[in-house]
């Protein structure tokens, strides 16, 4: 072979040889989402499980979720605007309003059923002492009140006729508005159905709470009028099974954690 054939065989194999390293070099095709472009849907049971488990997840009405930046601290209450209530809370406000200055034919426990019953609470009671402490049993207790929740209250008369502060769960009222520790309730007064002043910070100043026991003859020395003064606890209403859950799980609990005042 001369040296003009030599060359040209050279070049050709040097050509070849260059052209498989590029076929080993051409990179794959990028996904659609490095592009841009969305990635396919997932299939439909999986679409179907990821919602059930949502759905699973979510808290029930009363159960309230974990509290987000901004939100008040453990046990310290804030003024909320109506539009920010949710729908069921917003109901209740806006049925308990309503009934301001009427007459009913009931109890304070009969007002706050019939509240519930006209803003969609399914509301289920297990026998007690009074009908206040089977809607109190009913509850969830919460610290912080917001519109809507339930007030509970000892001694707001000697239901026993013993002169003696021990009548426990004798009016329940609702939360119609929060500001700081000042909280507006509405009840089933004697006259009809009132707002009621509440301020815990201050429970002993008639200027920021109203009273709600009548002053008798009979009452003994030290027996307690005003509204923070005779506040037992808040609850948060619950209905249907988680209601009987509750019922079934805090009855042994409620003489512990709401003695009266002796």
């Amino acid at each position: 072979m001369n040296l003009g054939t030599r060359a040209v065989a050279l070049a050709s194999l040097a050509i070849v040889a260059a052209c498989a390293t590029a076929r080993r070099e051409t990179p794959a095709p990028l996904a659609p989402s490095a592009l841009g472009e969305a990635a396919p849907p997932p299939d439909d049971a999986g679409a179907r499980r990821e919602g059930l488990e949502e759905a699973w997840q979510a808290p029930a009405f009363g159960q309230g979720a974990p509290a987000a930046a901004g939100e008040p601290e453990h046990g310290e209450a804030r003024a909320e605007e109506p539009g920010a209530l949710d729908p069921v809370r917003a109901r209740v406000v806006r049925a308990a309003s309503a009934l301001v200055g009427r007459r009913l034919r009931t109890d304070c426990s009969g007002f706050v059923l019939r509240v519930m019953r006209e803003a969609g609470v399914e509301v289920r009671l297990a026998p007690a002492r009074s009908r206040s402490e089977s809607l109190y049993r009913a509850s969830r207790p919460v610290e912080a009140p917001r519109p809507g929740d339930l007030v509970f209250f000892h001694n707001t008369y000697d239901r026993n006729h013993d002169r003696r502060a021990n009548d426990r769960f004798t009016h329940v009222a609702l939360v119609e508005s929060v500001e700081g520790s000042a909280i507006v309730l509405v009840h089933r007064a004697v006259h009809g159905v009132e707002r009621l002043r509440m301020d815990l910070a201050h429970p002993s100043d008639p200027d920021a709470n109203d009273r709600l026991r009548f002053r008798r003859r009979a009452d003994a020395p030290g027996t307690r009028y005003l509204a923070g003064e005779l506040f037992a606890a808040f609850g948060e209403l619950l209905g249907g099974e988680f209601t009987r859950m509750l019922q079934a799980s805090r009855t042994s609990a409620t003489d512990e954690r709401h003695r009266a005042t002796r």
